[in-house]
């Protein structure tokens, strides 16, 4: 392993040990948990040296002879060929589907219409393999769940989360959705073909962890304040880990196989914690929505995303770090008797906040942010209940905060943008992000309560404003 600060090995190889134990024990927890999800659950995770050899064998021990490996032209080239030769050295017939961009795109995209495809190439599968990273999982995993197939991951960047959970993010109608999928029977991942893969890819899976502290920071408010279900396993599986993954974000971002291991198993983990959730809560927050947002925005305009997920996530995580130091500083029940109450019309004009969205998008949105926000007697009943409470979870949001300059830092060591500056999005652009995004979503997110509480919009343009001015824009 090269570590060019001359330290780090040591909090790398105890990541490893720790990361490797809560894999163990998310696999116990899953198989226990099998009935709730229907039955198909990760039984397996290898991540090392040789894992294309590893996975060929598993496969092929499954007994079907025909295997269809899903890929793109590049993922085809980082593991796919070299898997269908394993493969056909073990008797099997193989069938590669290279997905290609659709007209008038540069890239693959998750969307009905991509997925649709996968089903179809899959339909008369034996054997299922999906070798790739984010695009390509969803797809085989979307595809896959509704023709009722297990399938494999060959992993061929650390980049994202979903390789191990039971969701999909799919482009459906023009908005970007999670919906339900099924997990992956095993999951193979070889930490030379992960540092082979463009730098950006592992960035952004580093980019989309950061956002732990602060997803589960939203995940306890949901829970306290409108009672979504809440489990404690996943804070478990990446206590301390988590920390040594960003002491070691210099070597991440230096393309150090054995850092991008540790990102990798991290990676994995996130993943179980929410199939064990039955939900996205623990790994997605506010800072998500961001993202989803310039997303939408984007395939509005017919445009491909700004940036990798992760790396908008990432960017996104420092923003929301800094509104929740502010939260978490401020005297929130006094906040809540001085807010006005919201004013229903706002419905009507949600046109206005978000100009770059078409009509029908607009009224999803609507539909989503009706069924979320509290009006009149329900909402002053809600902001009395949280002022009440407030002292007690100030406490329990306090326990699971990070300060924001550690996740900066270590974003920076990664090599990971931390201003929206970095991939075209103005001061303007990024307020009206922060104040809007929580409307798609019907799921209760830290934005929502500091828009009750009347300084979204305030404290929105100084995060804003003092992440632009520390980056130099």
């Amino acid at each position: 392993m090269t570590d060019p600060t001359g330290s780090g090995a040591g909090d790398l190889a105890a990541a490893t040990r720790r990361l490797d134990e809560a894999v163990a024990r998310a696999l116990a927890w899953l198989a226990e948990d099998a009935p709730r999800l229907g039955g198909r659950v990760t039984r397996r995770v290898d991540v090392g040296p040789g894992a294309i050899e590893r996975a060929a064998g598993h496969v092929a021990a499954g007994g079907p002879a025909q295997a269809t490996i899903v890929c793109d032209v590049n993922t085809r080239r980082a593991a796919g060929e070299a898997l269908a030769t394993a493969l056909a050295r073990r008797g099997r017939a193989v069938e590669v589907v290279v997905l290609e961009p659709r007209a008038g795109r540069a890239k693959v995209v998750c969307d009905d219409e991509t997925v649709a495809q996968v089903e179809a190439a899959v339909a008369g599968a034996g054997a299922v393999v999906a070798v790739g990273s984010g695009t390509v999982c969803d797809c085989v995993k979307l595809a896959t769940a509704r023709r009722g197939k297990p399938f494999a991951v060959v992993a061929t960047a650390a980049s994202m989360n979903g390789y191990t959970s039971a969701i999909a993010a799919v482009l459906s109608r023009g908005v970007k959705r999670t919906v339900p999928a099924h997990m992956a029977e095993a999951v193979f991942a070889d930490p030379a073909i992960l540092a082979a893969a463009p730098p950006e890819m592992n960035r952004a899976g580093f980019g989309d962890l950061a956002s732990k502290p602060y997803s589960h920071m939203d995940w306890l408010l949901a829970h306290h304040l409108r009672g979504a279900p809440y489990d404690p396993r996943p804070a478990e599986l990446l206590a301390g880990a988590f920390e040594r993954l960003l002491d070691a974000a210099h070597l991440v971002g230096s393309r150090d196989p054995a850092a991008l291991g540790v990102l990798m198993r991290t990676i994995v983990v996130s993943g179980f914690s929410m199939a064990l959730a039955g939900s996205s809560s623990p790994a997605s927050g506010g800072e998500h929505l961001a993202s989803h947002y310039w997303d939408m925005e984007r395939f509005a305009a017919g445009a491909l995303p700004r940036a990798l997920h992760g790396l908008q996530v990432g960017v996104a995580t420092v923003l929301s770090a800094r509104l929740f130091e502010r939260l978490l500083a401020a005297d929130v029940p006094a906040l809540l008797d001085r807010a006005a109450p919201f004013d229903p019309r706002r419905f009507d004009r949600l046109d206005r906040e978000h100009p770059t969205l078409p009509p029908a998008i607009v009224a999803e949105i609507r539909a989503q942010f009706e069924r979320k926000q509290r009006i009149g007697q329900a909402q002053q009943a809600e902001r009395r209940r949280i002022a009440q409470g407030w002292p007690a979870l100030a406490q329990v949001l306090a326990e699971a905060f990070m300060p924001a300059r550690r996740i900066e830092a270590a974003l920076r060591a990664a090599g990971c943008p931390t201003s929206p500056a970095a991939f075209g999005v103005d001061r303007d652009h990024a307020r009206r992000t922060l104040r809007v995004c929580r409307q798609i979503r019907d799921r209760y997110v830290g934005l929502d309560l500091l828009a009750d509480a009347g300084v979204l919009d305030p404290w929105s343009s100084e995060v804003v404003d003092e992440v632009y001015a520390d980056a130099g824009g």
